[in-house]
């Protein structure tokens, strides 16, 4: 018996297709890295779904999320097209757009990951539909880019929720913070607010605000690694929507693009007497220098005094204890210590100083620093009797206002938002032998300095160059200086940097293979490799050649992936290189 003939639109013992354009080509959230592609899927005619939607496909043996990047008529599978499988179902979700696709394939090829490793970190309908999203991506006028520098005579909070009322008022504003907890202090009905995530948001804005982008918590540690500031850099780029960033010191990184013109900078213009600073160095063991015992209790007499202890857990970082240089590794990077007794290692290369000697004055005698914020509250106590004493900390943060003759002694990062009279900086604060501790030094003296009208005591030494850009309010002198230093070095932000991890049993074989690249011109003559102790590879590469070497590392992965070898952890421009 002949079987009956069937139109195209049918599928035997299925639904029938859409009688439109019924093929759809899909990104699969697959898992597997060298499954980095579309596949084809057929439409049935009762699921209505448009290009940029979400939804749950039939994939080796198990449902699967996957998101519409095209629609067509005929199918471009020919040798399976047979055996083309119709999709599950619709999934919620915020719908993508060509041009946010296409951001999105920018970020996953910046970052060396597959697309799904991007997707996978969309916000799904955390924000509302916006009025202008069309007219933004549409707008003729060339996005800006700018920083706006925060002022030293009123707290972070204050200042925020005056620069973001301005900024919401030319158009829909997405507000990117640090820290969770900044989400619900300056929270707003004319702007949303987000922590690092929400700059990945399937939606257009008029203007993207990154709040003090120099901040850690703008990195995500797992993949694709990305950053809140660069994503935003990109997001301008890709999608015109205005950027701003709103801190009171850049980073590195921003100092450099300000310098080359690339960021626009506005700095607040302030009144030399409406800061004061004091700086007076400590001998050591010595937690307060005498000198600064009476301006102390001056201070205790008005509101309370804060006093920024240096946070639990960090290392050691290595001074000369005669002329107190920070002590530097041929390679550029910052000597530390893994305990007291070891001997000085450099924190980038790992390269280990038996025998070292400061490079100025050429003395061996290595200074430390370090105290717990316990030990430092008992010592306040025995030095200003009478006087309360609270601790925040990360674990348990001060609530509510605190009297006179109190002391707040708080870890960084966990300073109460209220009024002081002054605060106090502890001998510690600089410490840290990554690329950052300086740039961190600034910004949180600078960001702790605003909280208390612009009056700062610090224990340090007068000379030191911090203190003229506390006291001028001028951070970038400090910055582009730092940046001559790490532009010698082709460090970053003049280089890029890559870090294989957890490839101990293979470092030998990759760490050839990478040197086997530059030599073969597949990655770049210029970039520096260091096979570190701990099994992990450490590569840094120029800018001007990034999306050569980060394709590379990614068809790396790749190639691994298809010849069923495990994929190797790789982050990209990483906030901590150490």
């Amino acid at each position: 018996m002949v079987s009956p003939l069937r139109l195209k639109r049918e599928v035997v013992g299925k639904a029938p297709i859409a009688s439109s354009n019924p093929f759809l080509s899909i990104l699969v959230d697959t898992g597997v890295f060298h499954l980095d592609q579309p596949y084809e899927y057929l439409l049935l005619e009762k699921i209505e779904v448009e290009i940029g939607d979400w939804v749950s496909v039939p994939f080796n043996g198990r449902n699967c999320l996957g998101l519409i990047v095209d629609r067509y008529g005929k199918s471009r599978n020919y040798s399976a097209a047979s055996k083309t499988l119709p999709i599950n179902r619709k999934v919620k979700g915020d719908r993508v757009s060509p041009k946010h696709l296409e951001l999105y394939r920018a970020i996953a090829a910046r970052w060396s990951v597959p697309i799904f490793d991007v997707l996978r970190f969309l916000p799904k309908s955390n924000f509302g539909e916006l009025a202008d999203e069309k007219s933004r991506a549409n707008s003729t006028s060339k996005a800006s880019r700018t920083y706006f520098q925060l002022s030293p005579d009123q707290g972070e909070i204050a200042q925020l929720l005056s620069k973001l009322e301005k900024i919401a008022k030319t158009g829909s504003t997405l507000v990117i913070v640090p820290e969770a907890k900044l989400v619900s202090q300056i929270a707003s009905e004319e702007y949303e607010v987000g922590a690092r995530g929400a700059v990945l948001t399937a939606k257009t804005y008029t203007n993207i605000v990154i709040v003090r982008e120099e901040s850690g918590h703008h990195f995500e540690i797992k993949s694709p690694g990305f950053n809140s500031r660069d994503v935003a850099l990109l997001r301008n780029e890709y999608l015109n929507e205005n950027l701003f960033f709103l801190g009171f010191s850049p980073s590195l990184e921003m100092a450099r693009l300000i310098d080359i013109g690339f960021v626009k900078y506005k700095n607040q213009i302030v009144d030399s007497g409406s800061i004061k600073i004091v700086a007076k160095s400590s001998v050591q063991g010595e937690l307060i220098p005498s000198s600064l015992i009476k301006p102390v209790r001056h201070y205790l007499n008005k509101d309370p005094l804060l006093v920024v202890a240096p946070a639990k857990g960090y290392g050691l970082a290595i001074s000369c204890a005669n002329c107190r240089n920070v002590a530097k590794c041929d390679c550029g990077g910052k000597l530390t210590k893994r305990n007291r007794s070891g001997n000085p290692i450099c924190a980038i290369c790992h390269k280990s100083y038996p025998n070292w000697k400061c490079l100025f004055c050429k003395k061996e005698q290595i200074y430390l620093l370090g105290r717990g914020i316990e030990r430092i509250a008992e010592e306040f106590g025995k030095s200003f009797p009478n006087t309360e004493i609270h601790i925040s900390t990360k674990e348990k943060e001060i609530e509510g206002q605190i009297g006179k003759r109190s002391i707040v002694l708080s870890t960084v990062g966990s300073v109460p938002n209220m009024k002081y009279s002054a605060v106090l900086f502890l001998d510690g604060l600089s410490l840290g032998a990554d690329l950052r501790s300086d740039e961190r030094y600034l910004a949180l003296l600078m960001r702790y300095t605003a909280a208390a009208n612009g009056q700062a005591m610090l224990v340090e030494r007068q000379e030191h160059p911090v203190i003229a850009a506390l006291t001028r309010w001028k951070p970038l002198p400090y910055l582009e200086n730092i940046n001559r230093e790490l532009k010698q070095s082709q460090l970053p932000p003049y280089s890029r940097h890559a870090i294989f991890s957890d490839c101990e049993e293979e470092s030998d074989r990759i760490y050839s293979g990478l040197k086997s690249a530059i030599r073969e011109d597949r990655l770049s003559s210029r970039s520096q490799i260091y096979q570190l102790d701990d099994g992990r590879i450490s590569l840094f590469f120029p800018i001007k050649e990034g999306a050569k070497c980060t394709k590379f590392l990614y068809e790396f992965q790749k190639r691994r992936s298809i010849s069923g070898k495990r994929v190797f952890r790789l982050r990209i421009d990483t906030y901590d290189l150490s």
